[in-house]
């Protein structure tokens, strides 16, 4: 007992450090601006979101954050990452969560090209041109850095089931326009 007594009184000056940094760490926090502390919980958020190893569930994690925080610091670097993943989807033919994914963020954020352009994809793969053939056509309008990508994918689908002709693709591209003037 004496012993215990003796050690806790030695571990005392350190215990009380402890507490005061501590106290002082939380009083800085207090203290900062709302747009520093959402920063910061949106990035311990994210860097959370980071490290599911399983791409799918780390896409889906990054979607729900995008559409929880659409303004946040740290959405860019979200979107960079989920457009990293759904480029490994498209390279290793992996059409279930691509097109999940694809689907899902086009409904978070109708506007954004290259999303279009993953989801024509995975149409394609599954042999649903008409829908693969539309959305090419709004990434191929939505001018973004895979449009001329898009454009020449929905040439050569086209084609493809049109005996080489292009021959009325202008329709597909109208009803694409309009579709894209109707969302927010």
């Amino acid at each position: 007992m004496k012993r215990l007594r003796i050690a806790l009184w030695r571990a005392f000056p350190s215990l009380a450090l402890t507490l005061w940094i501590g106290a002082g760490v939380a009083r800085a926090q207090e203290d900062e601006p709302a747009e520093v502390t959402r920063y910061r919980e949106d990035y311990e958020r994210y860097k959370k979101i980071e490290a599911i190893a399983d791409p799918a569930k780390r896409g889906d994690q990054i979607i729900q954050f995008i559409k929880d925080r659409p303004n946040s610091k740290m959405t860019s670097t979200a979107q960079g990452n989920l457009f990293s993943i759904l480029d490994s989807f498209i390279k290793s033919d992996n059409n279930g969560p691509l097109l999940s994914l694809s689907e899902r963020y086009i409904k978070v954020r109708p506007k954004q090209g290259e999303t279009y352009y993953c989801y024509g994809f995975a149409l394609r793969n599954l042999k649903r041109y008409d829908e693969a053939m539309n959305a090419l056509a709004k990434c191929y309008l939505l001018k973004n850095p895979v449009s001329a990508k898009a454009k020449d994918f929905l040439d050569l689908i086209y084609k493809g089931q049109h005996r080489g002709s292009l021959a009325g693709q202008q329709q597909i591209i109208a009803k694409a326009k309009q579709e894209l003037a109707a969302k927010p």
